[in-house]
């Protein structure tokens, strides 16, 4: 087997992991969660009855409405956002990568004990994942410069300038790509899908907009894009990292190189004045030695 078949297959279990272990978490938060809100959903419903039964039965249809706005508005989040397996899959996701919308959270004291477990495991397995994938991302912007570079020319020196403007790119196209798709499945103007995807790619995740929609290509995409974007802008993060480290190194080395300076000159001048006196006092010692043989 090849070096690079073996990082290939290293690369794909490590996926699998991922994936294997958000499946795993999303079924025992779904079996912990869903059961709890049924219960909530349940309870909401006999208070609606209860109310409806003491008004006439003519204007219960004009109740329902109001009723149901007041659950969506003010209500917990965890009564109206459906525990399924989806969901619980992206809360699982948002989990590791440390997003943490908010939208969707743990209300009982099993699932936020899980929840604790779930992440300390998790958050290390996807980083080690993301890392994986984003020195494979490195390699393959790596080889896309040298190609370039055969074909238009240029200096080695230049390589690493062009990998980081490559690696800018490609991480500007993943951004305006998931917010173009985020403003049209959303029906958000395009700068608040931007907002929004930079939220989540940097991890912030503040949570004050989050998409409604609910069909399977929107999870399987918003997925997709969220561990493309992690990947890219962790990158390009990593990299202005490296070069902001450059320049403090660079900083630091000069006033070090500075301060060493002035205490070189210093002691050279305190080594040149102690010579004069040390000078001075030989010439008077022999001055006056020889004043008393003249004697």
């Amino acid at each position: 087997m090849s070096k690079l078949g073996g990082k290939v297959i290293a690369a794909f279990a490590t996926f699998i992991a991922v994936l294997t272990y958000l499946a795993i978490g999303a079924a025992i938060f779904q079996a912990i969660e869903q059961e709890h809100e049924i219960e909530q959903r349940e309870q909401y419903d006999m208070q609606l009855n209860t109310l409806l039964d003491k008004v006439d039965p003519v204007f219960h249809d004009e109740l329902k409405a109001p009723c149901h706005m007041i659950e969506i508005l003010e209500a917990d989040p965890n009564k109206t956002a459906q525990w399924n397996f989806v969901n619980s899959v992206i809360f699982c996701l948002t989990i590791v990568t440390t997003i943490g919308y908010g939208a969707t959270y743990p209300v009982t004291d099993e699932g936020r004990g899980f929840c604790i477990f779930f992440a300390l495991i998790g958050i290390p397995l996807f980083m080690a994942c993301l890392a994986v994938y984003a020195q494979h991302t490195a390699n393959f912007i790596r080889w896309v410069c040298k190609k370039l570079r055969k074909v238009l020319g240029g200096k080695d020196e230049e390589n690493e300038k062009v990998q980081q403007i490559v690696t800018i790119l490609f991480c500007i196209v993943v951004i305006l790509t998931f917010s173009a798709y985020l403003s049209y499945k959303e029906q958000w103007n395009y700068f608040d899908a931007i907002y929004f995807t930079f939220i989540s790619f940097t991890t912030i995740g503040f949570g004050d907009l989050y998409p409604s929609s609910t069909d399977t290509l929107f999870y399987f995409l918003f997925v997709f894009f969220i561990i493309l974007g992690l990947i890219s802008l962790g990158t390009v993060i990593e990299a202005q990292t490296s070069n902001f480290s450059a320049f403090l190194n660079f900083i630091s080395s000069t006033c070090e190189c500075m301060c060493g300076k002035c205490v070189t000159v210093e002691k050279d001048m305190i080594s040149e004045t102690d010579e004069v006196m040390n000078e001075n006092a030989n010439a008077n010692g022999n001055g006056n030695h020889m004043k008393s043989q003249e004697v």
